[in-house]
């Protein structure tokens, strides 16, 4: 369900779990949202909206656009919960390795999670060589910063 406020369509503040446990967030687009691309989504005074992934010292949530989404519709994103096909730049990614937020870009951040910085947002559970594409798990917590 979204919301009309001074004429700007608006995402509610929920997030929804489906029957088979993934977790939607709504968000309204920023621009023209690709299927597959990992999104931040930030908060403003119309509620939560899409941003492209870069470094930021704010707090935001990670969602994948499982479909095309026309700039200012609501989109829900996958926020938890597993997803074939995440779109990223190459990478080789073994299982279990988390995917975090370095640089501006999305990185492999190995498996060692006793180090891994707060901007981890996904988990891999299919090996990838040189690949532009991830199967990921999905985690539905917020990232404090990312740099």
């Amino acid at each position: 369900m979204a919301f009309q406020s001074s004429g700007q369509l608006t995402a509610p503040l929920y997030m929804i779990t489906t029957a088979d446990g993934s977790v939607l967030l709504p968000a309204r687009a920023h621009t023209t949202l690709t299927a597959g691309t990992p999104y931040r989504v930030k908060y403003d005074e119309y509620g939560p909206i899409t941003a492209a992934i870069t470094d930021d010292a704010d707090s935001y949530r990670v969602g994948i656009a499982p479909s095309a989404t026309t700039t200012g519709e609501i989109a829900y994103l996958i926020h938890g919960g597993p997803y074939s096909g995440m779109v990223t730049g190459s990478l080789s990614v073994a299982v279990g390795h988390g995917f975090g937020i370095r640089g501006g870009a999305i990185t492999d951040e190995g498996a060692d999670f006793d180090d891994l910085h707060d901007a981890v947002f996904a988990i891999c559970y299919t090996a990838s060589t040189s690949s532009t594409s991830q199967d990921v798990i999905m985690i539905p917590e917020v990232i404090t910063a990312s740099t």
